[in-house]
């Protein structure tokens, strides 16, 4: 018996054996290393410190604090990260812990990939709401990096799966969408919308519309671009009345007015209503937007049909060309690839003009562009619809 104590106290005598002055010359030993920036030699008499000290010695933790900063302070990646570790297995206070995990988190802010390590690490050593939480930030960060197969390696939780569901969709793994939206109850209550939403998007995808417009009628609150979606699915079904509903909703929604407007002025065109389509048309014409310059043209396109008549509004436009036919102001507009331009009556001939605006500095601007296109002689005028 006496063969085996003798051992273990010259272990703990090496382990604890520092006097209490030599523990304070220790102490002052690293801070003036510290202060003098020899970082290294600090944080391996730090070390030594601890190493040397009883866990009950009051500075250990202000000493293993300055050990980290000195790590950081030499960049030492692979010696942070092995911080969150050490504070762990020295049972430090949860001050202490949770101070440790907030400097190497702040450390590594941005490097996605080394704080997403980090909070692995963490993970480790937590439960209940804390661990539940740190995976939630896991999660968002791989979602925020685009790390679609991180986001699939992450744990099984409840409060996890829409965000497991968008990066299969992210994926293209629409069969696996669907399959994983079938049971609603892997998903937290206010996710239902959500759910669906993906569920539809993945149909979609699949090249099933009519599943797809199904689920994103099923959606409670539905987001303007699910609107947007069903208003293009009942048009293109010339179910007329059904696009309307969803195109009024969308002249309510700021960034949607234009094509919303522009679309039931298209419905009223279709039905021969010309003069309630050229209404909707004015409206989208406001916006500088491509529905807006569609819209502009369609109406000058109905008053030379001569189908329409209100009164009209002068706008500036580009005058590039004039020619003797119709044919022949066409076919230049396809040559040059001037989408947005249109054919229009001038004294005996046709002309071709790009572009209506409100004020001359943009027509101006329209000018310079078609400028850059090769073509010359432009001459910007004023045109009233």
């Amino acid at each position: 018996m006496r063969k085996i104590l003798i051992p273990l106290l010259v272990i703990v005598g090496l382990s604890f054996g520092l006097t209490e002055q030599e523990r304070d010359r220790l102490l002052m030993l690293i801070q003036g290393l510290y202060k003098e920036k020899v970082y290294s030699l600090s944080a391996k008499k730090a070390q030594e410190y601890l190493d040397k000290t009883d866990p009950e010695d009051p500075y250990r933790e202000k000493v293993f604090l300055l050990q980290l900063q000195a790590y950081i302070k030499e960049g030492d990646k692979e010696k942070i990260l092995s911080m969150i570790d050490k504070v762990n297995s020295y049972g430090f206070s949860e001050d202490t812990r949770k101070k440790v995990y907030g400097i190497v988190l702040n450390y590594f802010e941005n490097n996605p990939d080394d704080k997403a390590e980090v909070l692995k690490r963490i993970i480790r050593y937590t439960q209940g709401y804390e661990r539940k939480q740190l995976l939630k930030k896991l999660a968002a960060l791989y979602y925020k990096n685009k790390r679609w197969a991180k986001i699939l390696e992450l744990p099984p939780e409840k409060e996890l799966n829409l965000l497991k569901l968008i990066a299969l969709y992210k994926m293209g793994r629409y069969m696996d969408v669907i399959k994983e939206t079938e049971r609603m109850e892997k998903y937290l209550p206010d996710q239902k919308d959500d759910v669906l939403y993906y569920r539809a998007l993945a149909f979609y995808k699949l090249g099933r519309e009519d599943k797809a417009a199904s689920y994103m009628e099923a959606i409670t609150f539905k987001t303007p671009e699910v609107i947007k979606f069903l208003a293009n699915y009942y048009f293109k079904r010339k179910k007329f009345l059904l696009a309307e509903k969803y195109l009024k909703i969308l002249t309510l929604e700021e960034g949607y007015k234009d094509y919303a407007f522009y679309m039931l002025g298209v419905i009223e065109d279709q039905g021969k209503r010309y003069k309630k389509a050229a209404e909707y048309y004015k409206k989208a014409a406001k916006f500088k937007t491509r529905y807006g310059k569609l819209a502009k043209k369609r109406i000058l396109q109905l008053k030379k049909a001569g189908v329409i008549e209100f009164k009209g509004k002068t706008f500036y436009s580009v005058r590039v060309i004039l020619f003797y036919s119709e044919k022949k102001a066409e076919k230049f507009i396809k040559k040059y690839g001037l989408k947005e331009c249109f054919t229009r009556p001038y004294k005996k001939y046709i002309a071709v003009y790009c572009g209506m605006y409100e004020t001359k500095s943009e027509a101006l601007k329209e000018k310079k562009k078609l400028i850059k296109k090769g073509l010359e002689d432009l001459i910007i005028e004023k045109i009233k619809i």
